[in-house]
């Protein structure tokens, strides 16, 4: 018998299924199939569950609703014809395959299953064994899942969940890595259409005339276009030439070639060009390279064309280890067309962890000139900076003993803000307990070194040392700590003669004994409110503090400022911080805290504190070319903050002076934050005679998949605005757009203007000027919009 036909009634309608447990060295074995009068007695369920348990490892499993075999030669499935091998699955009208020569041949419906790969076409012809084929008239649909896990995937440093390709500056400037919290973006699903699919073994598929997109079946918004596209479903990677991105039928971009991921994996090659402008460059074009060397490690090459500047060249280096990591940034502009100069920026920056107790690093910065970044950059955060560090560090820490040793000189911007270098400081603390006591002795000796442009100011080295013992009593109802210590500070000057003294004053120092009582109270009760129980709480605090006075004036000034008056330094020993002054004090700080705390789960929804210091001699310490204070008391310090729901919040502050009846300083911050995507802050800062200013920042969806986004800080003493951004955002499911402006104003120049347009095609690429790092920067809370849960989009595309 050279044919057999077996119908599906002999299985009672659930179709004809036979495993071929087919081997290099048997390729040509009979196949035997037994009719249903020959058929063993058992049931047709367990005759199949015998025959999936029969599968083996490159097994063929075949079925439909009628099967004609060819003994040793071919097999054929008619109607729901299905075939099976090695995770692979075709399904197909009529399927016939020929055992001898590993031709498969499916006419009608075709379709290919393959992990989350669907492939569907009229025909398939290939040969099942090597995956090598082709198709005609094909669609693909295939999802892009999360990367595996890795140690990598867990670092700051490398971590990114977006495509490389479409936010490469994002990767290359912000270190911070966004939610790894899953949420149902549309380009989850991947789809491609072609005039022909070639398989050109078991992962490699090159598409021909054909089209990509990620947007929903339906929608066709945006494709990528092009005449030849590779598809590797090992590395999870395509490669396209001769490609047009078009975006509403308009071609908005060609590229001779491009290299892509479908998986969330970094992958070399070029990336989208970014386009924007400023008023102090004109317009300007970055094309980066991306360069993925290993997992740990990787560096980006761009070109940065200013029309009114020339064309800056940019690199970047990192890498990321178990003991170490580091970044290194270079730009470099050949010749200013506008200034005529070469100018550049060098930052190098490395973290070691030499042992469990060991590590450390170094941080260098420098820039050619003094208005390279308010003339260069558009971040808020560099065009401010006056100060450049070029340091290193080392660190020791132990259960008892802490070190640390720094090197750090300044490059200064702004002809003013001159800083002292320390070359070197080196600080040691230690701490141990003995019988309840507890001990705590802290050292530090520091080189001072002045600029070059701090005339007549002097150097030299400052050696401190600070031990001191407690004995903290604590219970259920309160605490009480004593504590004494001896601080002491050695000076041996360089240069200290244009003070006004004599060659003798260049070896100074000072000792002061230093007594204090902190103690305070815990009282509580249970209260209702609102339906809720809460715990009431009621927290005296008294805070002394004797230190006798000691002559200072003397004594240069390194490092030395004058704290802030708040709701913690009020509770500090010394009001400097620094050592080069400490403060005469007999005084005693008196602050009561009450809380209002959910019962059932444990959160603290209103809080408020007011506290007072009050001094029992004068003042007779000071800062240079500052008067002592004769007051008895301090400003009275307030401070409220309420949780009124996980939605919103409010923070306030109040420094008000007893004495002459005025409101010193003041702040208000209101927090709303409903959900994801919507969020709202108000904010107001009033300090007399210095500043005051509201700041308002928001991002909200205004319908019809719109989101505005918006900062203001105001300066009301001065009648302009000190910062603003404001924006739109249109989210497609599948593109988003972003269009925003932002007013800069710089330390060292006149304020810069920024516009940023861009065009995100799903998390695949991105045309224009990325402002994601401006919007987060200015809007703490802002989330992109397809990083926000799904239900919360759908409600805001109605």
């Amino acid at each position: 018998m050279n044919n057999l036909q077996v119908h599906s009634s002999s299985f009672q309608d659930r179709g004809i299924r036979l495993i071929l447990a087919l081997i290099a060295i048997s390729m040509l074995a009979p196949v035997v199939a037994r009719a249903d009068d020959t058929a063993p007695a058992m049931p047709p369920a367990e005759n199949l569950q015998m025959a999936e348990n029969a599968a083996l490892p490159g097994a063929i499993e075949i079925e439909g609703d009628s099967l004609q075999l060819r003994m040793d030669r071919q097999m054929r499935a008619i109607g729901n014809a299905v075939i099976r091998k090695e995770g692979q699955q075709v399904t197909g009208d009529d399927i016939r395959y020929d055992i001898q020569n590993d031709e498969l041949q499916v006419d009608g419906n075709a379709v290919i299953t393959a992990g989350q790969t669907t492939i569907k076409g009229p025909l398939l012809r290939m040969r099942l064994s090597e995956n090598i084929g082709e198709m005609r008239d094909v669609t693909i649909e295939f999802k892009s899942s999360q990367p595996p896990p890795s140690n990598q995937d867990s670092s700051p440093l490398l971590n990114d969940q977006a495509i490389l390709l479409s936010d490469p500056k994002r990767y290359m400037e912000d270190n911070q890595s966004y939610s790894t919290q899953k949420t149902t973006s549309s380009f989850d699903n991947i789809r491609a259409t072609a005039k022909q699919v070639l398989f050109e073994g078991q992962n490699i598929k090159r598409l021909k005339n054909a089209s990509y997109t990620s947007c929903a079946a339906n929608v066709d918004d945006w494709y990528i276009k092009t005449n030849n596209l590779e598809l590797n479903d090992y590395t999870r990677t395509g490669e396209a030439t001769n490609a047009f991105v078009e975006f509403k039928g308009v071609p908005i971009l060609y590229t001779p070639w491009m290299s892509f991921s479908y998986n969330n994996q970094r992958k070399s090659g070029l990336l989208a060009p970014l386009w924007g402008s400023t008023s102090r460059s004109g317009f300007e074009l970055l094309t980066p390279y991306y360069i993925n060397i290993r997992p740990d490690m990787d560096a980006t090459i761009a070109t940065r064309f200013l029309s009114k500047r020339g064309v800056q060249l940019q690199g970047e280096f990192r890498y990321l280890d178990e003991d170490y990591s580091g970044i290194n940034n270079l730009e470099y502009l050949d010749k200013d067309s506008l200034t005529g100069q070469t100018r550049f920026y060098a930052k190098l920056s490395h973290l070691q962890r030499f042992s469990d107790h060991w590590s450390g690093g170094y941080n260098l910065e420098k820039v050619s000139d003094d208005t390279y970044f308010s003339e260069m950059a558009t971040r808020i955060q560099a065009t401010s900076r006056v100060n450049l560090q070029q340091g290193a560090f080392l660190n020791y820490n132990s259960e008892h003993l802490t070190f640390n040793g720094v090197v750090q000189r300044y490059q200064n911007l702004d002809n003013v803000s001159y800083v002292y270098q320390r070359l070197p400081q080196l600080t040691l603390t230690y701490n141990d307990e003995w019988k309840g006591f507890k001990t705590q002795t802290g050292a530090q000796y520091v080189n001072f070194q002045a600029m070059d442009e701090m005339i007549n100011a002097p150097s030299g080295s400052r050696l401190s040392l600070y031990p001191s013992v407690a004995y903290p009593m604590k219970n259920a109802y309160g605490y009480i700590t004593p504590k004494v210590g001896v601080q002491t500070t050695q000076y041996s000057l360089n240069n200290n003669i244009p003070l006004g003294y004599s060659q003798e004053y260049n070896q100074l120092s000072r000792t002061l004994p230093i007594m204090s009582l902190d103690s305070g109270l815990y009282f509580d009760r249970e209260t209702s409110l609102f339906d809720t129980t809460y715990t009431h709480t009621l927290e005296p605090r008294a805070y002394y503090v004797y230190i006798p006075y000691r002559d200072q004036s003397k004594l240069p000034i390194f490092d030395t400022s004058l704290n802030t008056l708040n709701q913690n330094s009020i509770f500090y020993e010394n009001q400097f911080s620094g050592d080069d002054r400490w403060n005469n004090a007999n005084q005693m700080t008196v602050a009561v805290t009450s809380r209002l705390i959910d019962s059932e789960t444990g959160i603290e929804r209103l809080s408020g504190t007011l506290g007072q210091r009050f001094y029992f001699e004068d003042q007779k310490v000071s800062l240079p070319n500052s008067t002592n204070s004769t007051r008895k008391s301090s400003d009275i310090l307030a401070g409220f903050t309420a949780r009124l729901s996980s939605r919103l919040n409010l923070d306030t502050f109040w420094q008000y002076d007893p004495d002459r009846g005025n409101m010193e300083r003041n702040n208000y911050l209101l927090r709303y934050n409903p959900e994801p995507g919507k969020s709202f802050s108000f904010g107001y800062r009033y300090t007399a005679n210095v500043l005051e200013q509201f700041d308002t920042s928001a991002q909200w969806p205004l319908g019809a998949g719109w989101y505005g986004i918006s900062r203001l800080n105001y300066s009301i003493r001065d009648g302009n605005a000190v910062q603003f951004l404001g924006g739109l955002e249109y989210d497609a499911g599948c593109w988003q757009a972003r269009a925003v402006m932002q007013r800069v104003q710089t330390a060292t120049a006149n304020a810069n203007y920024a516009m940023f347009f861009q065009l995100e095609l799903g998390g695949l690429t991105s045309i224009g000027a990325n402002p994601l790092n401006v919007i987060k920067r200015n809007i703490p809370s802002y989330m992109r919009t397809y990083d926000i849960p799904a239900i919360y989009r759908d409600q805001n595309s109605q």
